[in-house]
């Protein structure tokens, strides 16, 4: 049983058409389904530049990690 060359060229062009646009369905539903939640949910609980007021105050106490003057002339 012979099979057409043009037909297969065809099934290979759809193939192949369909599979990029199903990639990038699939890749949009995932990202707006898992990312975007996330990412809600990090914007509403997270405060990385501390905007928000503390009940305790916004002072933040300074911590000393042990880098004197020596530390900071030396350039390296």
């Amino acid at each position: 049983m012979e099979s057409d060359p043009s037909l297969l060229k065809t099934l290979l062009t759809f193939s192949e058409r369909f599979g990029q646009m199903l990639s990038r369905i699939l890749l949009t539903v995932l990202y707006y389904g898992l990312l975007g939640p996330v990412a809600l949910f990090y914007q509403r609980c997270a405060d990385p530049l501390h905007l928000r007021k503390r009940p305790s105050g916004n002072w933040t106490a300074w911590d000393d990690h042990g880098v004197g003057f020596k530390a900071a002339r030396r350039q390296d």
